[in-house]
């Protein structure tokens, strides 16, 4: 009884906190809230292994930043497995006709195949999180740990010189068909 209420007393202390963090990772608020359940969850289950080395926020953080990498890896696989039917059922008012929504879903499948195929794990997180989500790059650096000297920046210009030759290469290729 004593570890509950403990963790209950830590957790109500840090909730607003991960709160925060998962909303920036997520940029949605029922994910967040979804999210931070996660991170909460993973911690009680998990708090025999907090060794107080480093601060309860920071092993909070970590538990949190891997949650939102795990989720936001099984998210892309999910889509990338091929929920493009449920995808087409969603009505879409700027759409036309089905062919537009068509060519719109090859292209965010071409899009993702393209992002796999040509950019790393950390690249295709940094590029997502400040092309997709807005996410300024200093927050980047600090969200993902980066310790280079460039932080998220390094990553983002990687990760355009890698995109723009993958696109050379494909529209070469184009040209010779």
């Amino acid at each position: 009884m004593e570890k509950r209420r403990l963790a209950g007393e830590l957790f109500s202390r840090y909730y607003d906190k991960v709160g925060r963090w998962c909303f920036r990772f997520t940029g949605e608020r029922e994910a967040a809230a979804d999210l931070a359940q996660d991170v909460f969850l993973k911690a009680y289950r998990h708090l025999a292994t907090f060794r107080g080395s480093a601060r309860f926020s920071t092993w909070l953080y970590v538990i949190v930043r891997n949650e939102s990498f795990n989720r936001a890896s099984r998210l892309s696989a999910t889509e990338m497995k091929g929920d493009d039917d449920m995808l087409a059922t969603i009505p879409d008012d700027t759409v036309n006709s089905p062919y537009d929504e068509l060519a719109r879903a090859a292209s965010k499948r071409q899009l993702h195949e393209l992002l796999h195929e040509t950019l790393d794990e950390t690249e295709r997180h940094v590029f997502t999180m400040h092309f997709g989500d807005d996410v300024p790059l200093e927050a980047i650096t600090r969200l993902l740990r980066l310790e280079n000297a460039s932080g998220a920046k390094a990553y983002i210009v990687s990760a355009r010189r890698k995109l723009t030759k993958a696109v050379q290469r494909m529209k070469s290729h184009r040209v010779r068909l």
